[in-house]
């Protein structure tokens, strides 16, 4: 049965700092990009390059606002999905420095993702999310990519053995200085808050839901993170792999 799901915004992107990859190919061993997509030109405007998890099955969308016809992109990677394409008629008149209010994207599939964004390319929203066939919420975490520092994302699973707590699932968004995470229990609990990057250490920080403090590792290949984070009551390793 179709639904409509509830999504959550977790975070928004506040840095502007060239990435710490010490790789400066355009692609990693992987085939994952290691350079910004977005142009210098929209870093201050409402055009550009956004990028998020989504968390409820696992996954990731990008919004690009900087080619010449703006769409979406979003795929399922666990379970593993195909990478759908949705487009809008809703910015038929927008120009890259104009505000965008709940601009509708549809896919030939009939998914739907509704975005919002600052004039300045702040405060970006998924504002609601429609997936035929998906049972259950999507969280939706997204950030602003600047021309200097890229954003990755990181799919994982955070496993406990304390009583009354449960393992789940763990997505990450971040760029060079911050990012935000969200985590999705087998019991249904969710959690979510921001992220601080430092080299390759990450801090989760307090987002208020159930979120959980600590410290996380990235890789020297930068392809993936572990650490453990906990809150009063339940401590999870975290063990996580970059996915865009």
């Amino acid at each position: 049965m179709k639904q409509t799901m509830a999504v959550v915004l977790l975070s928004i992107f506040l840095g502007c700092q060239k990435s710490g990859s010490g790789n400066n190919n355009n692609n990693n061993n992987n085939g994952l990009a290691n350079q910004p997509t977005a142009q210098a030109t929209f870093d201050s405007q409402s055009g550009g390059v956004y990028k998020g998890s989504l968390t409820g099955s696992s996954g990731y969308f990008v919004v690009n606002l900087q080619a010449t016809k703006p769409f979406i992109i979003y795929q399922w990677t666990t379970p593993s999905g195909n990478i759908d394409s949705l487009f809008t008629s809703s910015l038929g008149s927008w120009t890259s420095g104009q505000a965008i209010t709940k601009a509708v994207f549809t896919g030939s599939d009939g998914s739907v993702f509704w975005f919002s964004v600052g004039a300045n390319g702040s405060g970006a929203s998924i504002d609601s999310v429609f997936i035929p066939g998906h049972t259950g919420p999507v969280y939706a975490a997204i950030g602003k990519e600047l021309s200097t520092s890229q954003i990755k994302i990181f799919q994982g699973t955070g496993t406990t053995s304390g009583a009354g707590c449960y393992n789940g699932i763990v997505n990450l968004w971040m760029n060079s200085t911050t990012g935000a995470y969200a985590y999705l229990g087998t019991s249904g609990d969710f959690g979510s808050g921001p992220l601080s990057v430092s080299g390759n250490t990450v801090t989760t920080g307090n987002g208020g839901n159930n979120s959980e403090n600590g410290t996380l590792t990235i890789s020297s290949d930068g392809m993936s993170i572990s650490g453990t984070v906990s809150n009063k009551s339940c401590t999870h390793a975290i063990s996580a792999t970059r996915i865009l």
